[in-house]
């Protein structure tokens, strides 16, 4: 069959036309299956002038400050260190494409010195926002909300005529009312944020200071102080882990006192490295991720 230049000439366009179409659907259907499967395209790290995201990038490492010991964030568990902290580290690396170094200081008041000399790049140790501490390091959006509250000896306060009354506004009430503040012993976790705030809330009581959150807790269970003030779900993973010490003698009050809020901390002058740090706070919240590590070690 004879076909006319301008005829062949439709023809092989057509051809072409397919030929593009076919690649076109083709290339639909691979990214489709990428969709399915929940893959994402792979991203170059952009710095934007951040430091410790360029040395991120040029280490392939993140080095990461935790808590010494806070379960159920970071603690010790058959010589390796578990938590929920640990979990959200290697995540972030993962995001990252980069490897993961876990750093344990000997105390959690070492975690802003190290920061701000350039030892770590970023602290994920369930460190409350606070305005004092803002201005020496910058926050990510807040990803765990929590509360101070009290654990009290009912045996020692019974004793001594503290008062039993497990709601704080009651409590410090009958306090004030029968002259028991100057009587009343708190113990604290040195360099903690309730070492700090305390003092405003209750002023004229008796303050004993201990190196770990865990040697307050035993002095309130030994009856060396009458009660601890720390964060409420540190309070009741340890009275709940020592149930057999604390039972009917040792109780956590239902309520915290004070509202907290737990947050990731960088270095000042990282503003890419922060805004990547709250949408990856906003994606382990919206997934339930965060909430399913909760899970997992508050079993």
């Amino acid at each position: 069959m004879y076909l006319t230049p301008g005829i062949r000439q439709e023809k092989l366009q057509e051809e072409t036309m397919k030929k593009a179409a076919i690649l076109c659907i083709t290339m639909c259907f691979i990214l489709g299956i990428s969709s399915v499967n929940g893959e994402e395209p792979s991203y170059e790290i952009l710095t934007g002038g951040s430091p410790v995201l360029q040395r991120i990038k040029d280490s392939k490492t993140i080095r990461v400050g935790v808590n010494p010991n806070f379960k159920p964030f970071s603690f010790i568990e058959n010589n390796k260190r578990v938590g929920v902290d640990i979990d959200m580290a290697n995540r972030l690396a993962d995001q990252l494409g980069v490897s993961c170094e876990l750093v344990v200081p000997k105390k959690f008041s070492d975690l802003i010195p190290m920061l701000k000399k350039g030892h770590i790049d970023i602290v994920m140790a369930d460190m409350t926002k606070t305005f004092a501490r803002s201005k020496e390091i910058n926050f990510s959006t807040s990803y765990f909300k929590t509360g101070l509250s009290i654990m009290i000896n009912k045996v020692k306060a019974g004793k001594d005529h503290i008062p039993l009354d497990m709601s704080y506004e009651n409590f410090i009430s009958k306090l004030k009312r029968n002259n028991k503040e100057e009587g009343l012993i708190i113990a604290l976790t040195r360099g903690k944020a309730p070492a700090r705030i305390v003092p405003n809330y209750f002023s004229q009581a008796q303050v004993q200071y201990y190196q770990t959150n865990e040697k307050a807790a035993q002095a309130v269970l030994d009856a060396k102080a009458h009660i601890m003030i720390h964060d409420e779900l540190f309070l009741k993973v340890w009275v709940n882990d020592n149930r057999k010490k604390t039972l009917y003698k040792v109780v956590v009050f239902p309520e915290p006192f004070k509202v907290d809020y737990y947050a990731f901390a960088i270095p000042k002058g990282n503003q890419e490295w922060l805004n990547m740090l709250n949408v990856f706070v906003m994606e382990i919240q919206t997934s339930g991720y965060f909430n399913a590590l909760l899970d997992k070690y508050m079993e």
